[in-house]
Protein backbone atom coordinates (compact mmCIF):
# COMPACT_ATOMS: atom_id res chain seq x y z
CA UNK A 1 0.00 0.00 0.00
CA UNK A 2 2.42 2.27 1.04
CA UNK A 3 4.50 1.94 -2.31
CA UNK A 4 1.32 2.16 -4.73
CA UNK A 5 -1.50 3.65 -2.82
CA UNK A 6 -0.22 5.34 0.07
CA UNK A 7 -3.71 7.04 -0.06
CA UNK A 8 -5.37 4.11 0.67
CA UNK A 9 -4.34 4.06 4.24
CA UNK A 10 -6.92 4.49 6.57
CA UNK A 11 -10.72 4.91 5.74
CA UNK A 12 -9.75 7.43 2.51
CA UNK A 13 -12.71 9.19 3.43
CA UNK A 14 -10.81 12.54 3.63
CA UNK A 15 -9.64 11.44 0.04
CA UNK A 16 -12.82 11.37 -1.97
CA UNK A 17 -13.31 14.67 -0.57
CA UNK A 18 -10.30 16.53 -1.55
CA UNK A 19 -10.94 14.73 -4.88
CA UNK A 20 -14.46 16.38 -5.00
CA UNK A 21 -12.26 19.82 -4.32
CA UNK A 22 -9.42 18.81 -6.55
CA UNK A 23 -6.69 19.38 -4.35
CA UNK A 24 -5.95 15.34 -4.01
CA UNK A 25 -5.71 12.77 -6.82
CA UNK A 26 -7.51 10.09 -7.56
CA UNK A 27 -5.67 7.13 -9.35
CA UNK A 28 -8.27 4.89 -9.49
CA UNK A 29 -6.33 2.34 -11.03
CA UNK A 30 -4.42 2.20 -7.92
CA UNK A 31 -6.61 2.79 -5.52
CA UNK A 32 -9.55 0.41 -6.23
CA UNK A 33 -6.96 -2.96 -6.28
CA UNK A 34 -4.60 -1.76 -3.05
CA UNK A 35 -7.46 -1.03 -1.36
CA UNK A 36 -9.96 -3.62 -1.97
CA UNK A 37 -6.68 -5.99 -1.21
CA UNK A 38 -5.39 -4.04 2.31
CA UNK A 39 -8.94 -3.64 3.03
CA UNK A 40 -9.44 -7.61 3.47
CA UNK A 41 -6.30 -8.07 5.18
CA UNK A 42 -7.20 -5.48 7.98
CA UNK A 43 -10.58 -6.72 8.03
CA UNK A 44 -9.40 -10.33 8.19
CA UNK A 45 -7.10 -10.39 10.36
CA UNK A 46 -8.89 -8.87 13.35
CA UNK A 47 -7.95 -4.66 13.20
CA UNK A 48 -10.48 -2.34 15.16
CA UNK A 49 -11.71 -1.16 11.47
CA UNK A 50 -15.05 -1.07 9.58
CA UNK A 51 -15.54 -1.72 5.89
CA UNK A 52 -17.28 1.44 5.19
CA UNK A 53 -13.55 3.53 4.57
CA UNK A 54 -12.98 0.94 1.81
CA UNK A 55 -16.89 1.22 0.31
CA UNK A 56 -16.43 4.30 0.62
CA UNK A 57 -13.49 4.86 -1.23
CA UNK A 58 -13.67 2.34 -3.70
CA UNK A 59 -16.99 3.62 -5.09
CA UNK A 60 -15.76 6.72 -5.41
CA UNK A 61 -12.82 5.61 -7.59
CA UNK A 62 -15.43 3.46 -9.41
CA UNK A 63 -17.15 7.23 -10.29
CA UNK A 64 -14.46 8.42 -11.69
CA UNK A 65 -13.39 5.91 -13.55
CA UNK A 66 -16.63 5.76 -14.82
CA UNK A 67 -16.27 9.29 -15.73
CA UNK A 68 -12.93 8.88 -17.36
CA UNK A 69 -13.96 6.31 -19.85
CA UNK A 70 -16.74 7.24 -20.56
CA UNK A 71 -14.98 10.41 -21.07
CA UNK A 72 -18.02 12.78 -19.16
CA UNK A 73 -17.37 16.08 -18.38
CA UNK A 74 -15.83 17.43 -15.44
CA UNK A 75 -19.82 18.48 -13.28
CA UNK A 76 -20.83 14.93 -14.69
CA UNK A 77 -17.06 13.22 -13.27
CA UNK A 78 -17.45 15.13 -10.13
CA UNK A 79 -21.00 13.90 -9.77
CA UNK A 80 -20.10 9.87 -10.24
CA UNK A 81 -17.64 10.51 -7.51
CA UNK A 82 -19.92 11.95 -5.04
CA UNK A 83 -22.81 8.80 -5.74
CA UNK A 84 -19.92 6.10 -5.64
CA UNK A 85 -19.05 7.31 -1.89
CA UNK A 86 -22.69 7.01 -1.10
CA UNK A 87 -23.31 3.86 -2.94
CA UNK A 88 -20.41 2.64 -1.32
CA UNK A 89 -21.70 3.49 2.36
CA UNK A 90 -25.05 2.06 1.56
CA UNK A 91 -23.64 -0.94 0.69
CA UNK A 92 -21.28 -1.26 4.01
CA UNK A 93 -24.67 -0.83 6.37
CA UNK A 94 -27.60 -1.67 4.08
CA UNK A 95 -28.48 1.57 4.87
CA UNK A 96 -29.46 4.11 1.76
CA UNK A 97 -30.89 6.98 3.19
CA UNK A 98 -27.42 7.34 5.58
CA UNK A 99 -25.48 6.85 2.22
CA UNK A 100 -27.19 9.50 1.01
CA UNK A 101 -27.39 12.15 3.77
CA UNK A 102 -23.10 11.46 4.43
CA UNK A 103 -22.72 13.19 1.09
CA UNK A 104 -25.04 15.57 1.12
CA UNK A 105 -24.61 16.56 4.77
CA UNK A 106 -21.00 15.66 5.67
CA UNK A 107 -19.95 16.16 2.20
CA UNK A 108 -21.47 19.52 1.65
CA UNK A 109 -18.25 21.99 1.25
CA UNK A 110 -17.28 19.77 -1.43
CA UNK A 111 -20.41 18.08 -3.25
CA UNK A 112 -21.41 20.51 -5.92
CA UNK A 113 -25.39 20.36 -5.27
CA UNK A 114 -27.97 20.15 -8.42
CA UNK A 115 -31.06 18.73 -9.11
CA UNK A 116 -28.94 15.98 -11.58
CA UNK A 117 -26.25 15.51 -8.86
CA UNK A 118 -28.69 14.65 -6.20
CA UNK A 119 -30.41 12.51 -8.37
CA UNK A 120 -27.54 10.54 -9.19
CA UNK A 121 -27.04 10.17 -5.38
CA UNK A 122 -30.54 8.64 -4.98
CA UNK A 123 -30.04 6.33 -7.72
CA UNK A 124 -26.83 4.75 -6.70
CA UNK A 125 -27.79 4.62 -3.22
CA UNK A 126 -31.01 2.26 -4.20
CA UNK A 127 -29.38 0.33 -6.66
CA UNK A 128 -26.52 -0.55 -4.29
CA UNK A 129 -29.12 -1.28 -1.67
CA UNK A 130 -31.04 -3.07 -3.73
CA UNK A 131 -28.16 -5.39 -4.70
CA UNK A 132 -26.68 -5.53 -1.41
CA UNK A 133 -30.31 -6.67 -0.61
CA UNK A 134 -30.21 -9.54 -2.96
CA UNK A 135 -27.56 -11.51 -1.93
CA UNK A 136 -27.12 -11.01 1.53
CA UNK A 137 -31.15 -10.66 2.51
CA UNK A 138 -32.98 -7.92 4.02
CA UNK A 139 -32.22 -8.57 7.63
CA UNK A 140 -31.40 -5.44 9.82
CA UNK A 141 -27.23 -4.89 10.14
CA UNK A 142 -27.70 -5.09 13.25
CA UNK A 143 -30.02 -7.47 15.19
CA UNK A 144 -31.88 -6.00 18.51
CA UNK A 145 -35.15 -6.49 19.79
CA UNK A 146 -37.83 -3.73 18.78
CA UNK A 147 -37.07 -1.40 22.06
CA UNK A 148 -40.45 0.05 23.20
CA UNK A 149 -40.03 4.13 23.24
CA UNK A 150 -39.09 5.33 26.11
CA UNK A 151 -41.67 8.43 28.47
CA UNK A 152 -41.67 11.43 27.23
CA UNK A 153 -40.44 12.00 30.76
CA UNK A 154 -37.11 10.40 30.14
CA UNK A 155 -36.45 12.54 27.02
CA UNK A 156 -33.95 14.77 29.09
CA UNK A 157 -31.52 11.30 29.78
CA UNK A 158 -31.47 11.19 26.43
CA UNK A 159 -30.27 14.97 26.29
CA UNK A 160 -28.11 14.35 28.95
CA UNK A 161 -26.22 11.07 26.95
CA UNK A 162 -25.83 12.83 24.37
CA UNK A 163 -23.78 15.97 26.43
CA UNK A 164 -21.57 13.35 27.11
CA UNK A 165 -21.09 11.95 23.54
CA UNK A 166 -20.13 15.73 23.00
CA UNK A 167 -17.41 15.19 25.19
CA UNK A 168 -16.05 12.98 24.14
CA UNK A 169 -16.15 13.70 20.14
CA UNK A 170 -13.26 16.21 20.59
CA UNK A 171 -11.43 13.95 22.60
CA UNK A 172 -11.46 11.09 20.16
CA UNK A 173 -10.33 13.22 16.67
CA UNK A 174 -7.56 14.55 19.44
CA UNK A 175 -6.66 10.67 20.21
CA UNK A 176 -6.82 9.87 16.08
CA UNK A 177 -4.48 12.76 15.15
CA UNK A 178 -2.04 12.43 17.76
CA UNK A 179 -1.57 8.24 17.11
CA UNK A 180 -1.36 10.15 13.70
CA UNK A 181 1.65 12.18 14.18
CA UNK A 182 3.12 9.96 16.57
CA UNK A 183 3.48 7.27 13.77
CA UNK A 184 4.29 9.90 11.30
CA UNK A 185 7.24 10.69 12.69
CA UNK A 186 8.90 7.31 13.63
CA UNK A 187 12.01 6.93 11.90
CA UNK A 188 10.97 3.30 10.24
CA UNK A 189 7.39 3.45 9.85
CA UNK A 190 7.10 -0.45 9.28
CA UNK A 191 8.32 -0.17 13.16
CA UNK A 192 4.57 0.58 14.51
CA UNK A 193 2.63 -1.23 11.85
CA UNK A 194 4.29 -4.15 12.77
CA UNK A 195 3.75 -3.60 16.70
CA UNK A 196 0.16 -2.92 16.22
CA UNK A 197 -0.20 -5.60 14.30
CA UNK A 198 1.20 -7.84 16.44
CA UNK A 199 -1.05 -6.56 19.45
CA UNK A 200 -3.79 -6.98 17.58
CA UNK A 201 -3.14 -10.91 16.82
CA UNK A 202 -2.35 -11.12 20.37
CA UNK A 203 -5.32 -10.32 21.53
CA UNK A 204 -7.30 -12.10 18.39
CA UNK A 205 -5.99 -15.13 20.18
CA UNK A 206 -6.60 -14.09 23.69
CA UNK A 207 -9.33 -11.63 23.97
CA UNK A 208 -11.05 -10.96 21.09
CA UNK A 209 -13.56 -8.71 22.59
CA UNK A 210 -11.11 -5.93 22.27
CA UNK A 211 -10.30 -5.96 18.62
CA UNK A 212 -12.38 -6.56 14.93
CA UNK A 213 -15.05 -4.56 13.80
CA UNK A 214 -17.42 -4.66 16.39
CA UNK A 215 -20.34 -6.43 15.69
CA UNK A 216 -19.24 -9.27 17.45
CA UNK A 217 -18.72 -7.27 21.13
CA UNK A 218 -22.33 -5.35 19.78
CA UNK A 219 -23.97 -8.48 19.95
CA UNK A 220 -21.74 -9.03 23.63
CA UNK A 221 -23.25 -6.56 24.88
CA UNK A 222 -26.80 -6.59 24.02
CA UNK A 223 -27.47 -9.98 24.95
CA UNK A 224 -25.82 -9.35 28.49
CA UNK A 225 -22.85 -10.87 28.41
CA UNK A 226 -20.77 -8.23 29.68
CA UNK A 227 -21.11 -6.57 33.54
CA UNK A 228 -21.47 -2.62 33.69
CA UNK A 229 -17.63 -2.39 34.82
CA UNK A 230 -16.74 -4.21 31.75
CA UNK A 231 -18.59 -2.25 29.14
CA UNK A 232 -16.94 0.88 30.37
CA UNK A 233 -13.42 -1.34 30.39
CA UNK A 234 -14.36 -2.46 26.38
CA UNK A 235 -15.03 0.63 25.68
CA UNK A 236 -11.71 2.43 26.74
CA UNK A 237 -9.71 -0.41 25.28
CA UNK A 238 -11.48 -0.50 22.03
CA UNK A 239 -10.80 3.80 21.51
CA UNK A 240 -7.41 3.37 21.97
CA UNK A 241 -7.34 0.59 19.64
CA UNK A 242 -9.62 2.03 17.30
CA UNK A 243 -6.85 4.86 17.31
CA UNK A 244 -3.98 2.66 16.79
CA UNK A 245 -5.05 1.09 14.14
CA UNK A 246 -6.26 4.19 11.86
CA UNK A 247 -2.56 5.38 13.14
CA UNK A 248 -1.05 2.49 11.74
CA UNK A 249 -2.51 3.08 8.43
CA UNK A 250 -4.28 -0.08 7.85
CA UNK A 251 -6.93 0.64 4.85
CA UNK A 252 -10.55 0.57 7.32
CA UNK A 253 -13.05 3.21 8.18
CA UNK A 254 -13.92 4.22 11.86
CA UNK A 255 -17.68 3.88 10.94
CA UNK A 256 -18.36 0.55 12.75
CA UNK A 257 -16.12 1.33 15.31
CA UNK A 258 -17.58 4.20 16.86
CA UNK A 259 -20.87 1.94 16.40
CA UNK A 260 -19.44 -0.22 18.87
CA UNK A 261 -18.55 2.52 21.16
CA UNK A 262 -21.47 4.05 20.95
CA UNK A 263 -23.51 0.81 21.93
CA UNK A 264 -21.02 0.33 24.72
CA UNK A 265 -21.08 3.64 26.32
CA UNK A 266 -25.17 3.76 25.99
CA UNK A 267 -25.74 0.31 27.53
CA UNK A 268 -23.41 1.16 30.28
CA UNK A 269 -25.77 4.66 30.57
CA UNK A 270 -28.83 2.80 30.41
CA UNK A 271 -27.95 0.42 33.13
CA UNK A 272 -27.44 3.07 35.32
CA UNK A 273 -30.16 4.90 34.60
CA UNK A 274 -32.51 2.03 34.80
CA UNK A 275 -31.09 1.29 38.67
CA UNK A 276 -31.66 4.67 39.55
CA UNK A 277 -34.71 5.41 37.84
CA UNK A 278 -36.52 2.25 37.31
CA UNK A 279 -40.00 3.98 36.31
CA UNK A 280 -38.31 6.05 33.72
CA UNK A 281 -35.73 3.52 32.02
CA UNK A 282 -37.59 -0.26 32.20
CA UNK A 283 -35.52 -1.16 28.61
CA UNK A 284 -31.69 0.24 28.90
CA UNK A 285 -31.64 -0.80 25.17
CA UNK A 286 -33.01 2.31 23.89
CA UNK A 287 -29.96 4.18 25.27
CA UNK A 288 -27.68 1.76 22.84
CA UNK A 289 -29.39 2.75 19.63
CA UNK A 290 -29.79 6.52 20.84
CA UNK A 291 -25.64 6.06 21.45
CA UNK A 292 -24.82 4.11 18.08
CA UNK A 293 -25.50 7.35 16.49
CA UNK A 294 -25.16 10.21 18.85
CA UNK A 295 -20.73 9.43 18.52
CA UNK A 296 -20.99 9.20 15.51
CA UNK A 297 -22.44 12.82 15.39
CA UNK A 298 -20.22 14.40 17.67
CA UNK A 299 -17.27 12.89 16.20
CA UNK A 300 -17.99 13.45 12.13
CA UNK A 301 -20.67 16.03 13.06
CA UNK A 302 -22.94 14.84 11.07
CA UNK A 303 -26.21 14.72 13.22
CA UNK A 304 -28.76 13.55 10.17
CA UNK A 305 -26.15 10.76 9.32
CA UNK A 306 -25.81 9.29 12.32
CA UNK A 307 -29.54 8.97 13.24
CA UNK A 308 -30.37 7.48 9.96
CA UNK A 309 -27.59 5.25 10.74
CA UNK A 310 -29.05 4.00 14.42
CA UNK A 311 -32.23 3.78 12.99
CA UNK A 312 -31.55 1.60 9.42
CA UNK A 313 -29.10 -0.36 11.17
CA UNK A 314 -31.16 -1.47 13.95
CA UNK A 315 -34.73 -1.07 12.26
CA UNK A 316 -35.93 0.67 15.37
CA UNK A 317 -37.73 3.46 13.69
CA UNK A 318 -40.21 4.13 16.74
CA UNK A 319 -37.24 5.48 18.64
CA UNK A 320 -36.60 8.39 16.59
CA UNK A 321 -37.35 11.17 18.97
CA UNK A 322 -35.04 9.94 21.31
CA UNK A 323 -32.32 9.27 18.90
CA UNK A 324 -32.94 12.29 17.58
CA UNK A 325 -32.46 14.64 21.23
CA UNK A 326 -29.21 12.38 21.60
CA UNK A 327 -27.59 13.00 18.21
CA UNK A 328 -28.67 16.37 18.29
CA UNK A 329 -27.31 16.93 22.07
CA UNK A 330 -23.90 15.47 20.91
CA UNK A 331 -23.60 17.75 18.01
CA UNK A 332 -24.05 21.01 20.11
CA UNK A 333 -21.96 20.39 22.86
CA UNK A 334 -19.26 19.02 20.50
CA UNK A 335 -19.21 22.61 18.69
CA UNK A 336 -19.70 24.28 21.34
CA UNK A 337 -16.57 22.86 22.67
CA UNK A 338 -14.68 23.90 19.18
CA UNK A 339 -14.53 20.32 17.76
CA UNK A 340 -13.88 19.92 14.09
CA UNK A 341 -15.68 17.28 11.66
CA UNK A 342 -12.81 14.20 11.69
CA UNK A 343 -12.54 13.84 8.13
CA UNK A 344 -12.65 18.11 7.88
CA UNK A 345 -9.26 17.76 10.05
CA UNK A 346 -7.96 14.64 8.41
CA UNK A 347 -8.38 16.52 4.77
CA UNK A 348 -6.17 19.69 6.58
CA UNK A 349 -3.34 17.34 7.60
CA UNK A 350 -3.52 15.01 4.25
CA UNK A 351 -2.79 18.35 2.88
CA UNK A 352 -0.73 20.04 5.15
CA UNK A 353 1.87 16.68 4.47
CA UNK A 354 1.59 16.61 0.61
CA UNK A 355 2.84 20.26 0.55
CA UNK A 356 5.40 19.31 3.08
CA UNK A 357 6.27 16.89 0.39
CA UNK A 358 6.06 19.17 -2.73
CA UNK A 359 2.94 17.02 -4.15
CA UNK A 360 0.93 18.70 -6.80
CA UNK A 361 -2.95 19.82 -6.55
CA UNK A 362 -5.03 16.51 -7.80
CA UNK A 363 -7.25 16.67 -11.05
Amino acid sequence: MRRFAPEAAGSGIQEIEGALDGVRPMRWRRVIPVKFAGGLASLGSGMIAGREGPTVQMGGALGRMLGELGRRPPLETHALVAAGAGAGLTAAFNAPLAGILFVIEEMRPHFRYSARSTEALAAACVVADVVIRALLGTRPEIAISAAREPRLAALWLFVLLGALFGLLGPLFNALVLRTLDLVARAPNPLVPALAVGALVGALEWRAPIFVGGGYEVIGQALRGELAVGMLLAVFAARTAGTALCYGAGAPGGIFAPMLALGTLLGLWFGDLAAQWLPGLVPQPDVFTVAGMGALFAAVVRAPLTGIALALGLTANYQLLLPVLATCLSATVVSYQLGGAPIYSLLLERTLRAAGARGEGRGA
